[in-house]
């Protein structure tokens, strides 16, 4: 089976032959379709959240976090090199989302944007939850 990825997530699956034009990946061996959602894909390799990790947190747990990190003022600027439409679609977010899905596909860009690592970015919720 074949992973189409799209925006560092699991946007689907595909048979074996499956060729493009998304960016796709062979599933591992332990890949479990029923957590599809849940699942990242950094250098092309799908893995699961570790326990414990907060898959949402409110957007005031985020922002309170993103505070404490000094990243809160920086969050404007990184929105705004992001191109057209997700330009717009994170700022709609940022504005008017009640909570920040760890599995958003919109979260791994905003972090890249900021300079994050996918352990920064864990580090966050986690931090986030006890807000």
């Amino acid at each position: 089976m074949k992973l189409i990825i799209q925006q560092n997530r699991i946007a689907g699956t595909a048979t074996d032959d499956y060729t493009g034009p998304a960016q796709f990946v062979t599933a591992p061996p332990d890949f479990d379709i029923e957590r599809m959602e849940e699942y990242t894909v950094t250098d092309g390799t799908p893995t699961l959240p570790l326990p414990g990790i907060p898959q949402s947190v409110t957007m005031r747990q985020a922002r309170l976090a993103l505070l404490d990190a000094g990243l809160l003022a920086t969050v404007g600027a990184a929105i705004a090199t992001l191109p057209s439409p997700q330009k717009e679609a994170a700022a709609i977010e940022w504005e008017y989302a009640q909570e920040v899905q760890r599995s958003s596909g919109l979260v791994p860009q905003m972090a890249a944007a900021l300079g994050m690592t996918d352990a920064d970015l864990d580090a966050l919720f986690i931090h986030a939850a006890t807000l």
